[in-house]
C-alpha cells in the first residue's frame, strides 16, 4: 500500500512501516496527520536513511531516501500512463542512452516522458507532442517536479505538424499511429527505432498492414508482470497480476 503527501520535490524520503506499508513525504514544514499517528516535521528531518522513526501512538517506521522510481510512480495522473514495467522494455529495446534524442507523441499524464528524461540527460532530448492543453499542461507540471525541464521540449500542438529530423526514436502513444508513419520515416536517422503503443489487436493489426518497406525487424510483445508472495514459508505466485497493458510495436527505419 502507498501513501502520498504532496508534490513531490527533491528531495524525498520514504517511512515504511514493520509490514510493507509506505509513506511517501516531501519536504515541508507540516506534521504529518497519517493512519499510523502524528509524525513531526523536525523527526522526518533529523532521521537519516536506515534509522527509525515513531509516530506520537509509538507505531515504528525505518526511514530510506526516495530514489527517481519512487519519485516517477507519485506524479500527478491524468490519462492512463504508460507503465514502468513497459517503459522498461521500451527503454531496453531501442538503446535509449545519454545522448539519444526522442520524438514522442501522446505524452498524457507525462510518466514516459519523465522516465525517458531521466535516461537520456545530461546530453539527449525528449521532443514530446500533446494536443489537448490539459494533458499539455498536467505533464509539464511534472515534468517540472521532477526537475527534468532542462531535457524535454514540451509542445501543445499536433505531431503532424513536426519538422524533427534525425532522431533516434520515435514513440507514438495515439490510437492511430499509422497515420504518422510518414511523421515518423522523416524524423528518424536511418536505423532508428519506431516504437508504437496500442492496447487493442484490431490496432496492431492495421498498424502493421500499414508498415512499408522502408520499416524492418518488425516485432510485437506484450509484458506480463506477475508478483510472486514474499514469504519463504509460502513462496507462490501472488494473488494479483499486472496483465495486459498494451501491446509494443518495434519497428526499424532502413533508410
Amino acid at each position: 500500500m502507498f501513501l502520498f503527501f504532496g508534490i513531490f520535490a527533491i528531495p524525498m524520503k520514504i517511512l515504511i512501516d514493520n509490514d510493507g506499508k509506505k509513506i511517501y513525504v516531501n519536504e515541508g514544514k507540516n506534521d504529518l496527520q497519517t493512519y499510523a499517528g502524528i509524525i513531526t516535521r523536525k523527526d522526518i528531518t533529523k532521521t537519516k536513511p536506515g534509522f527509525k522513526i515513531k509516530s506520537h501512538l509509538g507505531k515504528e517506521f525505518i526511514v530510506i531516501e526516495g530514489d527517481f522510481v519512487d519519485k516517477i510512480k507519485g506524479i500527478k495522473r491524468g490519462p492512463q500512463i504508460i507503465t514502468l514495467k513497459d517503459a522498461g522494455i521500451i527503454s531496453s529495446y531501442t538503446g535509449i542512452g545519454p545522448d539519444s534524442k526522442i520524438l514522442e507523441a501522446g505524452s498524457g499524464s507525462g510518466m514516459l516522458t519523465c522516465y525517458l528524461a531521466n535516461l537520456v540527460r545530461p546530453n539527449g532530448k525528449v521532443l514530446s507532442y500533446e494536443i489537448r492543453k490539459d494533458f499539455f499542461e498536467l505533464t509539464k507540471k511534472n515534468i517540472n517536479s521532477l526537475g527534468l525541464n532542462r531535457f524535454v521540449q514540451l509542445k501543445n500542438a499536433d505531431v503532424s505538424s513536426s519538422k524533427e529530423k534525425n532522431v533516434n526514436v520515435v514513440i507514438l502513444d495515439l490510437p492511430e499511429p499509422w497515420g504518422l508513419l510518414n511523421v515518423a520515416e522523416r524524423a528518424l536517422k536511418p536505423g532508428g527505432r519506431l516504437v508504437c503503443y496500442l492496447p487493442t489487436a484490431n490496432q496492431v493489426i492495421r498498424l502493421l498492414s500499414a508498415l512499408d518497406k522502408k520499416f524492418i525487424d518488425t516485432k510485437v510483445i506484450e509484458i506480463i508482470e506477475r508478483r510472486w508472495q514474499e514469504r519463504p514459508e509460502s513462496f507462490r505466485p501472488g494473488n494479483s497480476e499486472m496483465g495486459h497493458t498494451a501491446f509494443l510495436i518495434f519497428a526499424r527505419k532502413i533508410v
